[in-house]
């Protein structure tokens, strides 16, 4: 019998609450465990307690492609990730990308706590930002690191955008980037504040899903037994 790839976020924010949900189900890992608390992780594959599951650990972002491409079975990844991901994917011309993992299985894991898109900028440029939900007399200038998640996200709001893609440290981009607000993900608000920025708009929840692969959950008949059990265990 082979064993069931998992892919886990391997950020010290998410793996044990992940991990805890095919514990919870009955999968367990005492070597991971170990690792988890002793936060060395140095090691980055897993075999579970039972010997049928295998535990990647891998970076949030990589998890969408990694259940994707058929390298993990199933895996656990937040919002941002796998739809960014997938809204990438569909812009590049790829159409068999983005196509072969589910995200509706389960409901929202809820491993992300209060964390949401939000629409932020100076307290100055609130008007202008509600102004340019009803006039297409300014193109509004947006810095995210998220720019296919923002794009369809504006678009949806049939705001028109010009789209400036960083890598981080998004708060200092609407005094010294000559942006018009910021597309980001907010937890506390503290950094807003810090920056003297406020939310305009809490625009959407982040989500943490199971990605379960298509072809294998059509093919291995352990992965249906396994989100049940899965579901079974977060009641």
């Amino acid at each position: 019998m082979r064993k069931i790839e998992i892919a886990l976020p391997k950020g010290q924010r998410l793996l044990d609450k992940a991990y805890a949900i095919f514990k919870n189900a009955g999968f367990t890992c005492a070597a991971l465990e170990t690792e988890i608390a002793s936060k060395g992780r140095k090691q980055l594959e897993y075999a579970s307690d039972c010997g049928r599951v295998n535990f990647l650990l891998v970076r949030i972002a990589d998890i969408p492609q990694y259940v994707d491409r058929n390298w993990a079975d199933m895996g656990i990844s937040a919002f941002d990730c796998f739809r960014e991901y997938e809204l990438s994917s569909m812009d590049g011309g790829h159409t068999m990308r983005g196509d072969n993992f589910l995200s509706s299985l389960l409901p929202d894991l809820k491993l992300c706590g209060n964390s949401r898109f939000c629409v932020a900028g100076l307290p100055e440029n609130r008007k202008m930002y509600e102004k340019s939900k009803h006039s297409d007399e300014k193109v509004l200038t947006v810095a995210t690191q998220h720019p296919h998640i923002a794009s369809w996200y504006f678009g949806k709001q049939d705001i028109l955008v010009d789209i400036v893609t960083i890598s981080g440290s998004s708060e200092l981009m609407p005094r010294h980037g000559e942006v018009d607000v910021i597309f980001d993900i907010v937890e506390t608000g503290l950094a807003l504040k810090e920056n003297g920025l406020v939310i305009f708009e809490e625009a959407m929840p982040i989500q943490t899903k199971l990605l379960v692969s298509k072809a294998a959950l059509k093919y291995d008949e352990q992965i249906a037994r396994m989100i049940e059990a899965i579901k079974n265990g977060i009641k």
